[in-house]
């Protein structure tokens, strides 16, 4: 029976890694579009590309997100934890809008539909780090 919890831990090791990959992809194949356009100036190619990217990616961190988030509510984390996650999850939730628009107006290089991903993306890592630090300091937000 010890081999349980090794095996469970190092399933949430392989979903916290898949979950980084995911917001690395579609965050750098964002800011790669912003910062340079479409390869080769094809447009539609990289319309489909990026509605692949953002939509593969979208489907890996709510299925890991699940997931992750269960297990860490379930081990207690609090109010301040819950509060934390919230806002990281209403910033994912706008960078996913506005990946959606700006792939619909054809990814134009420096728009701001585009740099406002960019920076609700980059809000949702910062929030992700702070939870790390909620849940290992112990934080639970109860008085």
């Amino acid at each position: 029976m010890p081999a349980a919890p090794g095996l469970a831990e190092a399933l949430l090791v392989v979903l916290r890694w898949l979950h980084a990959v995911a917001s690395i992809v579609f965050l750098g194949w964002s800011a790669v579009l912003w910062l340079d356009g479409p390869p080769l100036g094809e447009v539609s190619a990289a319309r489909r590309r990026f509605k692949e990217v953002t939509e593969l990616t979208l489907l890996v961190l709510l299925a890991t997100g699940a997931v992750l988030t269960f297990d860490r509510l379930s081990r207690g984390a609090g109010g301040v934890y819950a509060a934390v996650l919230a806002l990281k999850v209403a910033c994912a939730v706008v960078a996913y809008q506005f990946a959606f628009r700006w792939r619909r107006v054809g990814l134009p290089v420096g728009a701001l539909d585009g740099r406002i991903l960019l920076i609700f993306g980059a809000a949702t890592v910062f929030f992700a780090a702070l939870l790390k630090g909620v849940f290992d300091s112990g934080v639970s937000g109860a008085s």
